[in-house]
């Protein structure tokens, strides 16, 4: 399979990989990528000191000068600082909560080439592989919501995000998902975490939302948050 064809299949999201084609979108809810099991809302406000904001992003340059579509596709600036397009919907998150944040990284750097990184992401997925995290949630146990961000990259969750997924008790939590994308929205990754961690609560109403619009991501989100509560 050529590179070109191979990024047909990608999906950029916010710190990412460059996917297939823009598509235009924000909400989502449940009832378009979960089986709509979950409830769509919490059953109570966010206690912020009981809130926790995880998210995987992977931003391919931390300069922004001179950078490639590639790099421009996988960041957003705030301010002249340069983050990965989930790492800024994450801040928005956390600005608007008040919660915690924890960062999801490898023990082992990640390379920032475009290419090169996009090869190992199909890699790891095709072994099924599950990459070691550089440190896990040392107090999770003090949350009851739990926010989890991710690009999707090749129509599915980074294989970190896996790992994360699996290390990690998250029993009588509620779990609030958000992704960024470059033409897929959130695939059928609701239905694989509401799966995966059955012994919680996944929100149906999951936060999605294109890499070409991010200048509108903080309505979005801050709209998106209203309607949870």
């Amino acid at each position: 399979m050529t590179s070109t064809t191979r990024r047909k299949f990608l999906s950029l999201a916010g710190a990412t990989l460059a996917g297939a084609g823009a598509a235009g979108c924000s909400i989502i809810s449940g009832g378009d990528t979960s089986s709509g099991s979950g409830p769509s809302k919490i059953d109570r406000p966010l206690d912020k000191t009981r809130t926790l904001v995880t998210y995987f992003s992977v931003p391919e340059t931390d300069s922004p000068d001179n950078m490639t579509e590639d790099e421009e596709n996988s960041t957003h600036i705030v301010d002249g600082k340069v983050l990965g397009n989930t790492q800024y919907v994450a801040q928005i998150i956390e600005n608007r909560t008040g919660a915690d944040v924890f960062r999801i990284e490898t023990a082992e750097d990640l390379p920032l080439d475009h290419d090169t990184l996009e090869d190992l992401a199909l890699e790891q997925q095709e072994a099924n592989e599950r990459p070691k995290l550089k440190a896990l949630i040392p107090n999770l146990q003090e949350y009851d919501t739990v926010f989890i961000g991710y690009p999707i990259w090749w129509y599915d969750l980074p294989m970190p995000v896996y790992t994360f997924l699996e290390e990690h008790d998250f029993s009588g939590k509620n779990i609030i998902l958000f992704g960024t994308h470059g033409g897929n929205r959130l695939g059928e990754t609701v239905e694989a975490i509401t799966e995966k961690l059955s012994d919680s609560t996944v929100i149906s109403n999951a936060f999605t939302i294109s890499r070409d619009d991010m200048d509108n991501s903080e309505a979005e989100v801050s709209e998106w948050l209203d309607s949870l509560g």
